[in-house]
């Protein structure tokens, strides 16, 4: 999506915003194989370990709630094409609204997505 020197400031906002969607989207698939990867990682006589089990716990909770956050970015991708239909600031303040939201939602995710990664890979270096 390319912005043009024409395009209305809501315009542009708009394609910001589904420029930041994609990337988000696409950051989040990404994450979905790395969990794969990190987790085969793990030998099968390693599963007695008590830290290690509990770092694998936490990637699998962390997988399924990165397949729930990837699925609502899913859905807000879908819904996105109606903001550029707006007419009013109060249509485009509830879209504004709702990206910051999963703005929001995005980088909490990710921000404990890496602590638990960071822990993962503290526990296998021990």
């Amino acid at each position: 999506m390319q912005i043009y020197d024409h395009d209305s400031p809501e315009a542009i906002n708009f394609k910001n915003s589904s420029i930041e969607l994609e990337d988000w989207i696409e950051y989040l698939n990404y994450i979905e194989k790395e969990i794969s990867s990190l987790l085969n990682l793990i030998k099968p006589g390693t599963a007695n370990n008590q830290e290690l089990t509990l770092r694998t716990k936490n990637f699998k909770e962390k997988r399924a709630k990165n397949t729930y956050n990837l699925n609502e970015l899913m859905k807000y991708r879908n819904s996105l094409p109606k903001a550029a239909e707006c007419e009013d600031v109060e249509c485009d303040m509830f879209y504004i609204n709702e990206h910051i939201k999963y703005r929001n939602m995005y980088r909490e995710h990710i921000e404990k997505y890496r602590k638990v990664k960071e822990e993962f890979y503290e526990t296998l270096t021990k």
